[in-house]
């Protein structure tokens, strides 16, 4: 063997010396990180589940508080511990364990508030859904969507029914999802409205109320011609909730603040409704960037846009509006003259869609065009004492 055979041997060698090792350590050090790996992540999948299993409790019982102390789950084990917040949510904390790993799950939930929706209505009738039209925001249904074929309306948030579309397979487009078979009903009352007048706000006990939101003032008169009285938003109503018990509420004017304004009825159609005899608005407009001023517009019947000089060009709504038993509609809507547009910047909750005009192919022969807009801070806000849904919704998970 000559010299050159030798030193090359050699090299090999001391190259095999020092790789090998680092190979092995390398291997072991794989081995390691994916055990480890495995073991957070089996860790984070109990977690997960056990805020899902705390979530739908949650659901179903909005009264559970117990939560969960070591349970066995897939290998390892959860504890769950639900807290409630000052501001009326729940927190969910889940703690998923697997051999030596832990993992965190966090959940903010908060009551679920029917100002929510663009759109709610439990019969839609024989009103259909056609291509222009436009919703964004969540959208839900008790009954059939009617989309005629070919007509293609879009919808941007989450679009549910409980029993569907007509026909079942539609052109629309839900760009926010489509779950059908979810059963929301409207509330049998709402009498949370009603408490928290008689509670903080200001109840009229029976006959017509007549409200001018005037920045953070309100005028209000309890006949048409009658005497106007000028209060502080703040000490006319301290909790923002206004009802009149056996009445209807005419309002208009801009907003300073936040209010619900509610009306219901004893009995009949006369009595529990709402008439909007010009533009409601915010002083901060929320089109604009932010905004705290917010209304909602509750009643037992129905929202009515006022046949008058003042809607005759345009009306504009910046509401939250919720109808137990009728629906959002134009007074004389089938006789009034042409009205221009009624544009509402808000969400709108009703028991039967209402008509604001009538056409002739695409030409309007009375009431107005609409456009209509959603208020996105509905989402995870809403007017004072809202009708709620009586159940959670998540808003933030955390994992």
């Amino acid at each position: 063997m000559g010299r050159a055979s030798i030193l090359l041997v050699l090299g090999f060698s001391l190259i095999l010396g020092i790789v090998t090792p680092n190979l092995h350590r390398q291997a072991n050090r794989a081995v390691e990180n994916y055990l480890s790996y495995q073991k957070k992540s089996q860790a984070h999948n109990i977690a997960t589940s056990a805020a899902n299993i705390a979530a739908n409790k949650l659901f179903i019982d909005t009264s559970w508080r117990a939560g969960y102390s070591n349970i066995s789950f897939s290998g390892g084990k959860f504890s769950v511990t639900v807290r409630d917040t000052l501001t009326k949510m729940k927190k969910i904390e889940a703690i998923g364990t697997y051999t030596d790993s832990a993992e965190t799950v966090r959940v903010l939930l908060q009551p679920s508030s029917y100002s929510k929706f663009a759109y709610y209505s439990k019969i839609e009738g024989a009103i259909d859904w056609i291509s222009k039209d436009t919703v964004w925001g969540p959208l839900h249904s008790q009954a059939k969507l009617n989309i005629p074929t070919p007509n293609s309306p879009v919808f941007y948030g989450k679009v549910t029914t409980r029993l569907g579309t007509n026909p079942t397979k539609s052109k629309a487009k839900f760009y926010g999802g489509y779950q059908k078979g979810v059963d929301l009903d409207l509330p049998a009352n709402i009498n949370g409205v009603v408490a928290a007048a008689t509670a903080g706000g200001r109840v009229f006990a029976t006959g017509d109320l007549w409200l001018t939101f005037e920045d953070g003032n309100v005028k209000w008169k309890t006949s048409a011609t009658g005497t106007v009285t000028t209060e502080p938003l703040s000490s006319f109503a301290p909790n923002g909730v206004i009802l009149a018990a056996k009445g209807n509420i005419h309002v208009q004017g801009t907003i300073d603040g936040r209010a619900t304004v509610c009306a219901t009825a004893s009995s009949g159609l006369g009595f529990g409704n709402i008439y909007i005899d010009n533009d409601v608005r915010c002083k901060a407009d929320p089109r604009a960037g932010a905004s705290d001023d917010m209304l909602g517009l509750v009643s037992e019947n129905n929202v009515f846009v006022t046949d008058n000089a003042a809607n005759n060009s345009d009306c504009r709504i910046d509401a939250a509006i919720f109808c137990l038993k009728g629906g959002l509609t134009a007074e004389n809507y089938n006789t009034r003259p042409v009205s221009g547009t009624l544009y509402l910047y808000g969400g709108v909750t009703q028991y039967q869609r209402g008509p604001v005009g009538t056409y002739s192919g695409t030409t309007i022969n009375h009431g107005f065009q609409k456009n209509y807009k959603y208020d996105n801070r509905l989402l995870v806000n809403s007017p004072p004492s809202y009708p709620m849904t009586g159940s959670f919704e998540i808003i933030s998970w955390l994992e």
